[in-house]
């Protein structure tokens, strides 16, 4: 442990804990009482799996701690990127929850690095010659690439349907920033694994690493975690432990707003003319039929009628026609779904059952039951 205190260490050292320690600010604000609770738990493994790797970066380390604090922070340290992925995922989905598939790809990472780099270690602290990478190392790190990948598509996919302003600024700049450096850190492990390089690389990297965790504080710092998670400016940061679950919600209603004559036309478009039928109609068709622009669509929607995405908007209308007609109708289930704008029959079954908690076909034979029930 001595040898970890000599002076050319120790500056480098200094760097990480530094870094370490504004990253276990956002640990410990992140894990107080407040809304979306397994959002707040994911960002939050995602910034303890950044402590673990600044310091398994510098392999010494691992060398002189004991095995079970080894197995911790190497456990960190192979799955950031699954986390980041699931940090992503959290950002962005209003309804995000900790499902156990979610949950078996981190713990799925963690398993295939301790298999990678584990036996690497314990040779070398037994004082057996060093086996180098082997083939579950390159293995290993194309899963990571693959999570960040998969982060990347996260924060992209969903960024047009967005309705949440101060959100989709996170989305473009922080979540995006930090998952492109992400890659370009794998990337450059990579090229340089198994080479001499001196400390000025590593510093950079842990430098960067600082820099975006810094300002994020100063964000958090300066207005609010809510910022963070696009949530109204006006809801509290902490609420109760009911607030924070996961199921599915209707709109928030908005402070009452004068009516607008975009509102009217809006209103009249989906109520009325039923736009919401055209099979993929995005939020820039729907601006261009009414004629005014992307980010006022987004504003009117958001503001005066309470959506944070724009799929819940079109799933209001199309699930409130769906329902009515399986209660009126023996239309096929799926005929009835294409006609109210669904593609297939899967993406209207999720949507329905999430809204309704329960399948068309067992709130078709509900309504029915009902019917004769009052008939008798």
């Amino acid at each position: 442990m001595t040898d970890l205190l000599a002076s050319e260490w120790l500056p480098d050292l200094l760097l990480r804990g530094a870094v370490g320690g504004v990253l276990l600010f956002h640990v410990i604000h992140l894990l107080l009482p407040g809304p979306r609770a397994a959002a707040r738990f994911a960002l939050a493994m995602f910034a303890v799996s950044l402590i673990g790797y600044l310091f398994c970066q510098r392999a010494e380390v691992l060398f002189v701690l004991p095995r079970p604090v080894v197995w911790v922070a190497l456990a960190l340290c192979v799955s950031t990127t699954a986390w980041l992925w699931l940090a992503a995922r959290a950002l962005f989905e209003d309804r995000f929850a900790l499902t156990a598939p979610k949950l078996a790809a981190a713990f799925g990472l963690v398993a295939l690095g301790f298999a990678a780099h584990l036996p690497r270690r314990d040779a070398i602290v037994s004082g057996l010659p060093d086996p180098g990478a082997s083939a579950l190392s390159t293995i290993h790190a194309t899963a990571m690439l693959a999570f960040t990948a998969a982060a990347l598509w996260e924060v992209a996919r969903g960024w047009r349907d967005d309705l949440v302003e101060p959100r989709r600024t996170v989305r473009r700049w922080v979540a995006l920033g930090i998952g492109l450096y992400a890659s370009v850190a794998l990337i450059v492990e990579l090229a340089v694994r198994e080479r001499q390089v001196g400390a000025l690389l590593p510093a950079l990297h842990v430098f960067g690493i600082g820099a975006i965790a810094l300002a994020l504080a100063v964000l958090i710092a300066r207005r609010s975690i809510g910022v963070i998670f696009g949530l109204p400016s006006a809801q509290p940061d902490t609420v109760s432990p009911n607030d924070a679950d996961p199921s599915p919600q209707p709109p928030v209603t908005p402070s009452p707003l004068p009516a607008s004559p975009a509102l009217a036309a809006l209103t009249q478009a989906m109520a009325e003319q039923h736009l919401y039928r055209r099979e993929g109609l995005t939020l820039s068709a729907l601006a261009t039929s009414l004629g005014i622009s992307d980010s006022a669509l987004r504003k009117l929607i958001n503001q005066q009628m309470g959506y944070r995405n724009f799929n819940d908007f079109l799933h209001h209308y199309r699930l409130q026609e769906a329902a009515t007609r399986l209660t009126s109708e023996d239309l096929p289930i799926l005929s009835i779904a294409l006609e109210c704008g669904y593609g297939s029959i899967g993406p209207f079954n999720r949507a329905f059952r999430q809204r309704f908690g329960m399948r068309p076909t067992e709130f078709r034979a509900g309504a029915r039951m009902e019917r004769l029930r009052q008939a008798t």
